[in-house]
């Protein structure tokens, strides 16, 4: 290396030249993105989550993460578009009837190769990274690029719940399409952004009609009752006594033991008033009957 005859030195030792890229073994790459966390780079174990940019989580490294931001030292590169749990969607994931713990996919071991523990609901195809997967932001439900082309809709295949376009998120994009995904995430941020800020507005703008409403009522409802009581002092007597005597006017419904007493009254007095004819005519009777004979003893003497 000293030049001095006791070695030869090569092109390469002399010469800089562009370092070549180092090309990683696509079947390991796939096992990592379809078998594991993003974030904690364990394996993927219900419930999973998937992010606007199409990484899958697991939902409780996602909330670790969130509540210490340390917990996980590259998390903060991972996962910085990701603030709440608003900004993941709990994926609906179809189980693989074939797979078994003993079949857990291994790093290490590539001849063996993995089963996927998630298949596509229409197609049945696993989710191992050989084919593309695809997730609704709407509902969760996750299925093959494939199935959604065969079988065009805007309702969801496996809920029918609605969805735009925009909804559907690529999981595991490549290189070129992690950027287009990015730009559309800032830009659907800032839509959402927007919504709120509109709705808040909306919200205020009612709470002050409410208000102004109220306000409106309450100014009404003051200024009858001031005219009603204006009305009322400034009222002569005479209209008075004519508005008490009409309410005094007002007919009394009898009771009904009042109308029993009352008939039972008019019965006894017209009983007492037959009983006492009765003993007047008896009375003339017994006075006619003595004075006729009377009469006729004196007839008969003189006679």
């Amino acid at each position: 290396m000293g030049c001095d005859g006791g070695s030869i030195p090569k092109r390469d030792e002399l010469v800089k030249q562009k370092q070549r890229q180092v090309k990683v073994d696509q079947n390991i790459l796939n096992r990592v993105h379809w078998f594991t966390c993003a974030l904690s780079k364990k394996p993927l174990i219900a419930p999973v989550a998937a992010c606007g940019l199409g990484k899958l989580y697991n939902r409780d490294a996602i909330l670790e993460f969130l509540l210490d931001k340390t917990a996980y030292g590259d998390g903060d590169l991972i996962c910085k578009h990701i603030r709440t749990l608003k900004d993941v969607v709990t994926l609906q994931l179809e189980p693989n009837p074939s797979f078994s713990e003993n079949q857990s996919p291994s790093l290490t071991n590539h001849d063996q190769e993995p089963v996927a523990r998630y298949i596509c609901p229409i197609t049945m195809k696993e989710m191992n990274g050989k084919h593309r997967f695809v997730y609704l932001d709407t509902c969760g439900c996750v299925m093959s690029e494939q199935a959604m082309k065969e079988v065009p809709s805007k309702t969801c295949i496996k809920c029918a719940k609605p969805f735009e376009s925009f909804n559907v998120i690529l999981l595991n994009p490549k290189p070129e399409e992690l950027e287009v995904m990015e730009q559309a995430l800032v830009e659907k941020q800032a839509r959402v952004q927007a919504e709120k800020k509109e709705k808040k507005k909306a919200k205020e703008k009612k709470k002050d009609v409410e208000k102004l409403n109220g306000a409106d009522s309450s100014l009404l409802d003051s200024s009858s009752s001031s005219k009603r009581k204006l009305e009322e002092a400034t009222e002569s007597p005479k209209h008075k006594k004519q508005h008490l005597s009409e309410k005094d006017k007002t007919p009394v419904q009898p009771t009904q033991s009042a109308v029993h007493s009352l008939t039972a009254a008019v019965a006894a007095k017209v009983a007492e008033q037959m009983a006492a004819s009765a003993n007047r005519q008896k009375s003339a009777a017994l006075q006619s009957l003595f004075v006729n004979g009377r009469d006729s003893r004196e007839n008969f003497m003189k006679r």
